[in-house]
């Protein structure tokens, strides 16, 4: 088992914006982000719900096997320590813990908790995932699996994110925008807490350890300059603006399209 996670521990040149590779890794998650949703937008509910735990199931997987990367380090002796960092609970992540609630969660007895996750995977996670594949200089190393991962992960809130606003496009209205940040705001209370009770250990979830500068992008500019509870209120700001803005962009996009397609199918 050591010399196979030794083995996915293999080294490249990190990939950089515009790269070859960013280039390459753009391709299958923009053609599948286009033709999931057209053939699958008016697909049965249990045939929308597979193709959810397929991705679900898949993105375990690699998730599982990046965690043992990050905590494998080998030498002589090689020694195993958990990389308490990498805990898969941040924006990006939250893939991770709502599609479960698409699948099993009643909808006919708890129908704003699945509105609530359906929003916030079409919406956040769909926003935070573009930017990743735009920007990937946050997510991208040295090791080749954690590149390969990366992009397949983050791909993945792209193409599932405009895959679940397209089958529920007649049901998203904005009051699904209101819950999926009602489901925001309590995920970022519990990141918060798990930062503090791993204090002193390096843990950012969220990116908003108040122990910590924030190594995001302008986000540790205003941290220094301003502090924390002001960074705090900007990134929950820009997080709701960018909310808004996706739930409007994809509501245009239907209104101009999809919206005259089923009209034209009634």
């Amino acid at each position: 088992m050591e010399e196979f996670i030794y083995f996915l521990q293999g080294r490249m040149e990190e990939p950089k914006v515009i790269s070859w590779f960013h280039f390459i890794a753009l391709i299958p998650i923009i053609v599948l982000a286009i033709l999931i949703p057209y053939f699958f937008k008016d697909a049965k509910e249990k045939t929308y719900k597979r193709i959810l735990l397929i991705f679900w199931i898949g993105l375990i997987i690699l998730e599982i096997f990046k965690q043992l990367i990050k905590s494998f380090h080998y030498g002589n002796p090689s020694y195993w320590e958990y990389s308490y960092r990498d805990f898969p609970f941040s924006v990006c992540s939250m893939i991770y813990y709502f599609i479960p609630i698409i699948l099993f969660v009643d909808i006919e007895k708890h129908p704003k908790i699945v509105d609530a996750a359906t929003g916030y995977l079409c919406l956040i996670s769909l926003a935070a995932g573009t930017a990743v594949c735009i920007y990937t200089e946050m997510a991208t190393s040295t090791l080749i699996y954690i590149n390969i991962q990366t992009f397949i992960h983050h791909g993945s809130q792209v193409i599932l994110g405009v895959f679940i606003y397209v089958w529920n496009r007649r049901n998203i209205t904005i009051k699904t925008v209101y819950r999926s940040l009602v489901a925001f705001a309590i995920t970022v209370f519990i990141a918060i807490m798990i930062n503090l009770a791993f204090y002193p250990h390096f843990i950012n979830m969220f990116f908003i350890n108040p122990t910590r500068i924030t190594n995001l992008p302008i986000g540790n500019i205003v941290q220094e300059k301003a502090g924390y509870p002001v960074y705090l209120i900007a990134f929950l700001a820009v997080i709701t603006l960018v909310t808004f803005l996706t739930y409007f962009i994809e509501t245009s996009i239907y209104k101009a399209v999809l919206k005259k397609a089923d009209r034209v199918k009634q």
